[in-house]
């Protein structure tokens, strides 16, 4: 008897999952990088020759947006694979690019309102420049392109010890956005002193700082410790890479800063391998967000009041150092939060 042989159904490219490779989410990096060297050259100008911008179209502008438009091309490139595999709408980007897709129109779109509201109003100069409606629409769709990475890298069905390349994906894309967020908040933060360029925190006043500055360390570090089992030197990394950044828009020159910031970096690395923080493993978990402000501001706060760089009391240096340990650890509630019992799930 003669079997007839099965039909094979191909699966339509539409219903299969689109993904970046890994050289691929490296050349989106490397573009964002582009992006973000033109946003720090341009702070340099807005902080070192402010009174004398009187125009948009400035060189530093130039690198900013040529950096835009060599990432959305690369993003929409991308989009077009898809396209041709017959996927369409936000679908035709690849698996974690739908927030590329969005960032970019929004990116655009602040770049248009940046052009029409320097020609009205002029060049904004200190807070301002960070603080304007258009500036800030910029930095959500560029937040949004950046992020884009991680997001694909976070949605792989791979385990949280992922193929080592994607891990570095994910931590270089993390870095991204720590390095916007310092940025962003370049008044505020802790391992500066803005007025004087590069310093140590001298007054009770820029403590406060330091607290605000120790979440937006430990954020990132925390949220990817929730997905992956992050390599040795992936924080030493992180912190190297924004802290140099700063110091060369705010002060170039002073490598005190990025110094520190690669020790106390590589301290925390330490510290992930020696406690293994993961979501099973909850109280490394949690210990490990307490010390790793710790890993930062102790060395940081104590090493300036050892070399006299400051006038701060033990009392006073030491208690800000728990303080951001403690607030790294009702952090670590909030991205990894306690397990519901079932009676509130079936609510």
């Amino acid at each position: 008897m003669t079997v007839a042989p099965q039909s094979i159904q191909a699966v339509p490219a539409s219903t299969a999952t689109y993904r970046a490779t890994t050289a691929q989410h490296l050349i989106t990096i490397v573009l964002t990088w582009w992006l973000l060297g033109g946003l720090f050259l341009d702070g340099w100008a807005h902080n070192h020759l402010g009174e004398s911008l009187e125009t948009f179209f400035t060189p530093w502008h130039a690198v900013f947006y040529s950096g835009f438009v060599a990432v959305a091309s690369w993003c929409l490139y991308l989009a077009s694979r898809g396209w041709q595999m017959g996927r369409r709408g936000l679908a035709a980007f690849p698996d974690g690019y739908s927030l590329a897709a969005i960032g970019v129109p929004l990116f655009g779109l602040g770049g248009i309102g940046d052009l029409i509201w320097h020609t009205v109003f002029g060049i904004e100069v200190g807070i301002e420049a960070l603080l304007s409606p258009t500036h800030l629409l910029l930095f959500a769709g560029g937040s949004l392109i950046l992020a884009s990475p991680l997001h694909a890298a976070w949605k792989s069905p791979t385990s949280r010890r992922a193929a080592l390349s994607l891990r570095w994906v994910a931590t270089l894309s993390a870095t991204s956005i720590l390095a916007l967020t310092a940025f962003i908040h370049m008044y505020m933060w802790g391992l500066l002193s803005v007025p004087q360029g590069l310093g140590w925190v001298q007054t009770r006043g820029e403590l406060s700082a330091v607290l605000l500055t120790a979440l937006m360390l430990a954020a990132p570090v925390l949220l990817l410790l929730r997905r992956f089992a992050l390599p040795f030197g992936a924080i030493a990394v992180m912190y190297t890479l924004t802290n140099t950044a700063m110091a060369l828009m705010l002060s170039p020159g002073d490598w005190r800063v990025p110094g520190v910031a690669l020790a106390c970096g590589l301290l925390a690395d330490l510290l992930c391998v020696l406690l293994n923080p993961s979501p099973v493993r909850v109280w490394a978990f949690r210990a490990f967000a307490f010390l790793l402000p710790l890993a930062v501001w102790i060395p940081y706060l104590g090493g300036a009041v050892w070399l006299e760089l400051s006038n701060l009391s033990l009392e006073l240096w030491l208690g800000v150092a728990v303080m951001t340990g403690l607030g790294g650890l009702a952090l670590s509630a909030l991205v990894l939060p306690p397990a519901l019992p079932m009676a509130a799930l079936e609510d």
